[in-house]
């Protein structure tokens, strides 16, 4: 035992082991009560950083003499992350989500800091963010702040587990919240799936549990002083100091780091007293119910195919894993592979496999090694056969055996990606780091998730001889319309009524899967051709800029550069931006650039995916006015494939097979309306709809979506690509005249020409009326509770000192607003405020996610407005002294430097593609903000908002009102209320449903309410904003955008 500067006990236990390039220090030590903590100290400095030292006293006396970075230099914010070892599997079976209610309880206030929500207001309010998340055997919080605030947030994060107060006052509100968030997820098919799964597990096994919690286990099965007892008892049972494991990261030494944890830490309660044991707990999955086939009827429109089988528990081979070497197989999409074989079939469009990391998959009773696929239609109609031909592929990996070439391959793999591993967040590496100090020894808490060390032959095969038919658990997804005939959804899963069917396996399918033999079209993968040899680093350039440069410029592309000199990885990015404005002239131009992209895409798998395995990526997304393609990693090869890539453009029509358009057809037809479905999505694009003139919504293109023929997109892909304007950013240990010769190579190949004049696209805003506006429409998921009630205010076209000054009202309002309509009234369990830019036109939204069997939207509406006032009155009784520590604050935070390269290639190219060029953006933000006085905040308020004097005051209330479900809805009614396609190729409408204010229950005010009935009606009245982009391209110049 060691003893601190404070005399207090600790035992220095091994150092992690790390990578090469990994300049934090580590040290961990185990405190006297049993906690153990994982040091990280970064004082490596970022780009022009200066270090002073200094005396601070916060606002609770706390006063540290350390190194602190200079506030005037970049910045980097600390963070803490505490796992206890204890999760949803300790639940009471008399109380399902005790775990969970007790995360959501100890942020409730604590004996030192007794106000409720102490700990969440004190960290927002400087810039930071808290949270935290129950698993099935472990429970995490996590925390970021600036390094300033460290050890008083230390102090207040300690508290949860030393004396935290856990009211009775707070037990009704917190399970609200924790029913809220229930309801959030209820119609996720995912956790539907994973819920039904657990139930078919031996029924007095901690597995069968419902880990989530809602109004009926805490609230209607048991009494309020049962709960409050219980969930006091469940605490000091299971959240004792020597089952806890803390990382903490930050720019100081180690020795302070260790001081803090030793102060604040120290007095966490130990009981010794052992974690539940689940040693006897085998073979919980050894029931007749689970080695059944399963139709699930899912929210959302789809088809997919799930295979599963409870293995051993794996943690322990961590070293080896053998399920990811035998999952590397399997979900391998190369030539010779199985979903190669599927795809050209046009049976399954997508698969992974393996054992999850969540705590429900993978845990010290059993690991599930499942297979996800998503099935076509036809691949549903050959379902038998598309499970034959998987356990085809299983026999040949069982007949070939272990292959240590593959292994080593995977090792180099890994050992390359760990040795130049980005650098992530500190609250991204606190938080894996104190999870993986639950699971690993000491000297592996880096390594252990990270790296493969041993080459196992006989754990390999013992897992794919776990892997047979007889102990398989078969689930389809499907709906009603894609049942197989004679089947119904008869049964109802408890917690989240799921409906679904079970069937006993036909024997005669066993049988023919255990003797399938393998096919002559498989095979192992081959030898990588993309793995990187050469990772030298460039060497630096005296005089290097510091934003990127315009290195070519013509009236085909612009071509932007920058060469990294200060991360020093053999890493480049290349993103690619193809403007053409036919992809946005009308809902089924832009429907034809998503199905184009789409297919592009899975296309390429087959040659693209030993890149992606080599870790080398590439992307495609939709963008406002084109495609663009990302290409990322280690910078040696990925010329290779831009140069693949490019040809896949070239040769998309004499690729594309008629079966393969119709599957991605059907698959882009249930995209949109699966998006649809959800109304916090839903809510956005209303709102984007109604303000941006030319925007596309995806109710628009899926009501086009089933007209588009094959011969549409090959023409599509030929026009798209005949006429182009292409923006580049290239980033990273890259040569500028390389990037060049990249570039040009990819123009002479796509043989593309520049854009006729007058043609380049661009997008004008809507300016909301003076007043009040709403647009309130149903969900349209029938199924679903959840309403999203966004209010929207729009400010005007972008000033820096506008934009500044909104920036510092969501700081300032962020944590009472989630306090007052989260915390107190309890609205819903989603609750925020964000600033907003629409191509130029500034603005805020405040949301919250409520339930319609609660509140209704009007209602919620109503109180988002009352707490707007209240917050005239925050701003007016608000102290200069306290406005300015708020604007220091936000100015640390934008001087918080990158962390990667990826941070910094991400915010210059959204400089490139919304055509701004302001690179030194946070620059000027920072000179604006430091000029901000309190009363600009206060009079900006007063001019935006209602109950001021409104000069300004245009707000866009956007409600999409969700259903107030009932338990004991028919299946008719259950039913997704989706429109297909059918054999006539006859199109069924799908329209919005507009709600009056008499329909949605608001009363007569003061003031006169516009509601929309008619978004291109009322588009047809408003004002349009001119142009207010910093710049705009056209034909290769550059130029300020005029009115």
């Amino acid at each position: 035992m060691s003893s601190g500067q404070n005399n207090v006990e600790f035992e220095v236990l091994p150092t992690p082991v790390k990578s090469d390039n990994d300049k934090k220090e580590y040290k961990v030590i185990r405190l006297k009560n049993g906690l153990t903590a994982c040091l990280i100290s970064d004082q490596k400095p970022t780009q022009d950083v200066g270090l002073s030292k200094g005396n601070h006293e916060d606002e609770n006396g706390h006063e540290s003499s350390e190194m602190c970075a200079d506030e005037n230099q970049e910045q980097k914010l600390a963070a803490a992350s505490l796992s206890i070892g204890v999760g949803s599997f300790s639940d009471p079976k008399n109380i399902p989500g005790m775990a969970h209610f007790l995360e959501h309880m100890v942020f409730m206030g604590s004996e030192k800091f007794p106000q409720e929500n102490d700990f969440s207001s004190f960290i927002s309010k400087r810039g930071g963010s808290d949270n935290a998340s129950t698993d099935c055997d472990v429970t995490t919080f996590y925390f970021e702040c600036l390094e300033r605030d460290l050890i008083t947030a230390l102090d207040k994060f300690a508290q949860f587990f030393i004396s935290p107060l856990m009211k009775k006052g707070s037990i009704a509100r917190e399970r609200e919240a924790v029913d809220s968030e229930f309801q959030m997820v209820l119609p996720a098919d995912g956790y539907r799936k994973e819920q039904l799964l657990l139930s078919l597990v031996k029924t007095d096994s901690p597995v069968n549990f419902f880990p989530w919690g809602n109004l009926t286990t805490l609230r209607d099965n048991i009494s309020e002083n049962e709960l409050y007892s219980g969930v006091h008892k469940f605490r000091k049972r299971h959240y004792s100091a020597h089952r806890m494991t803390l990382a903490i990261q930050g720019r100081l030494p180690l020795d302070v780091l260790q001081l803090y944890v030793l102060e604040c830490f120290n007095n966490v309660p130990c009981n010794n007293l052992p974690p539940r044991d689940f040693s006897l707990c085998k073979n919980m999955f050894d029931t007749t119910q689970f080695r059944k086939i399963y139709y699930i009827q899912p929210i959302n429109d789809l088809i997919q195919l799930d295979l599963a089988w409870a293995l051993p528990p794996l943690l322990d081979k961590y070293k080896s894993s053998p399920s990811g070497c035998v999952s590397f197989l399997i979900e391998h999409e190369g030539k010779g592979s199985l979903l190669s074989y599927l795809k050209k079939k046009v049976w399954v469009l997508g698969l992974t496999a393996g054992t999850g990391q969540s705590g429900s998959e993978s845990n010290s009773m059993y690991a599930i090694f499942a297979m996800y696929m998503t099935l076509t239609k036809e691949g549903l109609e050959h379902l038998f056969e598309v499970i034959e031909i998987v356990f085809s592929y299983i026999n040949m990996l069982r007949k070939i055996g272990s292959q240590e070439r593959l292994f080593q391959e995977m090792k180099t793999i890994t050992d390359t990606s760990f040795k130049f591993a980005a650098e992530g967040t500190a609250v991204e590496v606190v938080s894996e780091m104190s999870e993986n100090m639950q699971l690993y020894p000491p000297e592996d808490y880096i390594t252990g998730s990270n790296l493969l060390f041993d080459y196992d032959p006989e754990s390999i095969e013992m897992v794919l001889n776990c892997l047979t038919p007889d102990k398989m658990n078969i689930s389809v997804l499907c709906n009603n319309n894609n049942l197989q005939p004679g089947l119904n959804f008869d049964k109802t899963e408890k917690w989240f009524g799921t409906k679904y069917s079970e069937q006993d396996i036909p024997q005669q399918w066993l049988k023919k899967w255990r003797e399938a033999s393998p096919l002559k079209e498989f095979a192992l993968p081959t030898p990588n051709i993309f793995l990187t040899e050469d990772f030298t680093i460039l060497q630096e350039d005296e005089q290097h800029p510091k934003y990127p440069e315009k290195i070519l410029s013509t009236d085909l592309v612009e071509l932007w550069y920058r060469k990294d000199q200060k991360f020093k990885l053999p890493i480049a990015y290349y993103n690619f931006y193809f403007i053409n404005p036919v992809a946005i002239q009308t809902p089924k131009s832009a429907a034809l650039l998503d199905m184009y992209m789409d297919l592009l895409d899975i296309l390429l798998s087959e040659e693209g995916y030993p890149a992606e395995v080599a870790h080398l990526s590439y992307t495609f997304d939709i963008y406002d006015k084109g495609l663009t393609m990302g290409v990322a990693g280690y910078n040696q090869k990925l010329h290779v494939l831009i140069e693949m890539i490019t040809k896949h453009f070239l040769n998309f029509s004499d690729i594309l097979t008629q079966e393969m358009f119709d599957a991605m057809k059907d698959k882009l037809i249930k995209g949109y309306y699966n998006y649809l479905l959800d109304p916090s999505d839903l809510a956005e694009e209303l709102r984007l709809y109604i303000l941006i003139d030319n925007y596309k919504t995806s109710l628009e293109k899926y009501m086009v979506a089933s007209s588009i023929t094959m011969e549409d997109v090959k023409a599509f892909s030929r026009e798209f690509v005949n006429n182009l304007f292409i923006k580049v950013l290239v980033q990273g240990n890259v040569a500028r005249d390389h990037s060049i010769i990249v570039v040009n190579n990819l123009i002479t190949t796509l043989k593309c020409q520049p854009l006729p004049p007058d043609t380049y696209p661009n997008f004008r805003v809507t300016q909301v009326p003076k007043g009040e506006t709403f647009c309130v429409v149903e969900s349209f998921n029938k199924n679903d509770s959840n309403s999203d009630i966004t209010n929207y205010y729009q400010c005007g076209p972008d000033t820096t000192k506008d934009s500044m000054i909104i920036e510092l009202l969501m700081t300032i309002l962020e944590e009472p607003l989630f306090d007052t309509l989260r915390t107190k009234e309890q609205l819903g369990y989603s609750v925020n405020c964000c600033a907003t830019n629409t191509f130029g036109i500034t603005g805020f939204t405040i949301t919250v996610v409520a339930q319609a069997t609660k509140n209704s939207t009007d209602y919620v509406e109503k109180r988002i407005e009352i707490f707007v006032k209240q917050a005239s009155d925050i701003l007016a009784d608000m102290s200069e002294q306290s406005f300015e520590d708020t604007k220091k604050d936000l100015i640390k935070t934008k001087r918080c430097s990158d962390v990667d390269l990826s941070n910094e290639f991400s915010r210059n190219w959204t400089e490139i593609a919304e055509e701004f060029y302001i690179f030194d953006r946070t620059e000027k933000e920072i000179a604006e903000l430091e000029n901000v006085k309190l009363c600009d905040v206060q009079q900006w308020w007063e001019a935006h908002t209602r109950g001021g004097n409104e000069e300004n005051f245009r707000k866009l209330s956007v409600q999409v009102v969700g259903f107030k479900c009932s338990d004991n809805s028919s299946e008719e009614e259950t039913e997704n209320n989706l429109v297909i396609q059918d054999d006539k190729n006859e199109e069924v409408k799908l329209q919005l449903n507009f709600i009056d204010s008499g329909r949605n229950g608001a009363e007569n005010e003061e003031k006169e309410r516009l509601f929309v009935e008619a978004v291109d009606t009322f588009k047809e009245t408003l004002f349009l904003y001119p142009l207010v982009c910093g710049f705009t391209t056209h034909n290769g110049t550059t130029k300020e955008c005029s009115s």
